[in-house]
């Protein structure tokens, strides 16, 4: 039995796949196993990993079942001490599971584990002159060291955007780890599980990460920075900062369905995990951002209205799972709010 089981869920990835999958090929730690869950591509993702890597397995659904359901179909089948899930536009450095792993058997609290994750350059590919292969870009600039939450509740990857100078050189604890590539602790996601579900099927994608991450944190389980495990990653959904105007380009990149899936599984994930005496004591910072949410999506994004449906939906679901995870939880509202900055 492999000591991790990674696994990645492919959808048209077709783009990116081969570069990952190498990237995985070439690791100095060799104990894992790969399980590709592919959620209806038609672009040939699936035969082409069928065709070139034949150790690597296949789960096949027929349709795209989201990110959150597909994932949980390969936790569900792992049997291993940890849970690597990457992005198929991730490219791991190749002591990134040795330094990872090495440093999580260190932490036996420690329920995720996230490196140093560098951003791909938007043009993404450049062409060899002499082999006429192409080859990643990769950057100096940060794309993430793990989940920064304030008062107001946003939620940012530290760090993204910024060259990367060794500032973020040193081991730490972190609110949660994006799940761009994420190493978790299996006993971890077993005490998290509410009805099969590890990260939250209603999300479908999107936000996910902060979900599973503040629920780890809810029970009691830490979730660490390691430096030395660096990987690179293509950002499809640029962060969002505090200039509005750059922050309005970046999203009209991002397609509709997207932008309302980000959403509506904030404003869920609040609902499940948030404690009221938090919530009040943030009152002046989180009505403010509120309020700018509101304005901003439904005069600059009408079809946000829909989502405010949807939200409404899915809120009975939220609130049975906020009442599993506030019966099960084992820190205190004055522990939690250490992390809102």
């Amino acid at each position: 039995m492999a000591k991790v089981s990674i696994q990645i869920v492919t959808w048209n990835s077709l783009n990116y796949i081969f570069d990952c999958l190498e990237s995985l090929m070439r690791q100095s730690f060799r104990d894992f196993s790969v399980l590709v869950i592919d959620n209806g591509s038609d672009d040939g993702t699936v035969e082409f990993i069928r065709s070139n890597y034949p150790t690597v397995s296949i789960l096949q659904n027929f349709k795209n079942t989201g990110f959150c359901k597909a994932n949980n179909q390969g936790i569900l089948l792992a049997k291993s001490e940890y849970v690597l899930v990457v992005n198929p536009d991730v490219i791991l450095d190749q002591n990134y599971l040795q330094n990872l792993v090495t440093f999580a058997d260190q932490c036996p609290k420690g329920a995720s584990f996230g490196g140093k994750i560098l951003k791909i350059h938007s043009e993404a590919f450049d062409l060899n002159e002499e082999s006429g292969l192409r080859e990643v870009v990769k950057s100096d600039v940060i794309d993430s060291v793990g989940f920064k939450i304030f008062k107001s509740r946003r939620v940012v990857d530290w760090g993204e955007g910024e060259k990367d100078q060794g500032q973020y050189d040193k081991v730490q604890e972190v609110f949660g780890n994006t799940g761009a590539c994420v190493l978790y602790r299996q006993s971890a996601l077993q005490d998290i599980v509410i009805k099969n579900e590890f990260f939250d099927n209603d999300f479908f994608a999107y936000k996910e990460d902060i979900d599973i991450a503040w629920h780890f944190r809810l029970s009691g389980w830490q979730c660490w920075y390691c430096p030395t495990a660096i990987c690179y990653h293509h950002r499809q959904f640029p962060g969002a900062g505090e200039n509005l105007i750059k922050n309005f380009k970046h999203r009209r990149a991002v397609s509709k369905v997207l932008r309302s899936l980000s959403l509506r599984n904030y404003h869920l994930m609040l609902v499940k995990n948030d404690q009221w005496s938090n919530v009040v004591m943030s009152l002046p910072w989180f009505l403010f951002r509120e309020l700018k949410i509101v304005i901003y999506a439904l005069i600059l994004e009408p079809f946000q209205y829909q989502t405010l449906v949807e939200f409404f939906k899915l809120l009975p679901s939220a609130l049975r799972k906020r009442k599993v995870i506030m019966a099960h939880k084992k820190v205190s509202a004055k522990e939690m709010r250490k992390w809102f900055k």
